[in-house]
């Protein structure tokens, strides 16, 4: 996955129904969400400790949905 020209390694996601796989470009503080849809979502202007948040949480739907979702300007790719 690319990203204003940085490559996004996506890592899968097994215990969760939001998202199918998540990365996270720490230069340019994007999130990158790809859904079960098969869309992929780019989140801007995310801080490194919510995606580490999101990453280390057990319940990653509901920390999305509390922490993340509708908190930064997300486009598709």
């Amino acid at each position: 996955m690319e990203t204003q020209g940085q490559s996004v390694k996506l890592v899968p996601m097994t215990d969760t129904e939001a998202f199918e796989a998540v990365g996270y470009d720490t230069a340019a503080r994007c999130l990158v969400l790809k859904l079960h849809d098969g869309t992929t979502i780019r989140m801007e202007k995310v801080p490194q400790f919510r995606y580490q948040g999101l990453m280390g949480s057990p319940r990653k739907d509901a920390y999305f949905r509390a922490f993340i979702k509708g908190q930064f300007l997300s486009k598709p790719v």
